[in-house]
């Protein structure tokens, strides 16, 4: 609270330089630049990059549904914006424009190349407040501050039951799937 008034903004964006007056707001901040979306939505799977975001789609998904009039010729997935749909196209081109100097791999999105490179390069920039480990992504931090703390963010809507991690939350729901007998 102090830092607020003092105008102190301690912690800077390795990419940007945009500082911060909490780790948290540079930890969600960084998310902009490497496309990371650690927050996913029960329902439908798709993720965000922070829960305030999160929330609002689970709002509105309650609400009419957005008019998405970019439609995939290829599967009919509807999208809200043109630049949706031409990244989601690569699924089915197979096109990964985003390639690794250092070696052969290549990616769909920016998103994932610039993770893959901190494989090479070693860099961890996000760090734990609390034990001061680093990670390599925003999502990992959040997944470990997760497991420290105990806290199960990661509700079923149909039961109730929570999850400290999503990937268990995904496993969970398929226990819910109704199956067509063979």
């Amino acid at each position: 609270p102090q830092r607020l008034h003092s105008g102190e903004r301690p912690y800077t964006c390795a990419d940007c330089g945009k500082g911060f007056t909490i780790s948290s707001k540079l930890i969600a901040h960084q998310r902009t630049h490497s496309g990371e979306r650690p927050y996913s939505c029960a329902d439908c799977g798709k993720a965000f990059s922070d829960r305030p975001h999160l929330v609002r789609h689970r709002s509105a998904g309650r609400r009419e549904k957005r008019y998405k009039p970019f439609k995939c010729e290829d599967c009919g997935k509807l999208f809200g914006r043109a630049s949706h749909l031409a990244t989601h196209r690569r699924v089915h081109t197979g096109e990964r424009p985003f390639k690794c100097l250092q070696c052969e791999k290549a990616f769909t999105q920016k998103a994932g190349l610039v993770l893959h490179v901190r494989l090479h390069t070693g860099e961890r920039p996000y760090k734990c407040d609390k034990c001061g480990k680093n990670f390599r992504s925003s999502a990992h931090l959040v997944s470990h501050q997760l497991l420290e703390s105990g806290e199960r963010n990661f509700k079923c809507s149909t039961c109730g039951k929570a999850f400290k991690q999503a990937s268990s939350l995904k496993q969970h729901l398929k226990t819910h799937e109704v199956r067509e007998p063979h």
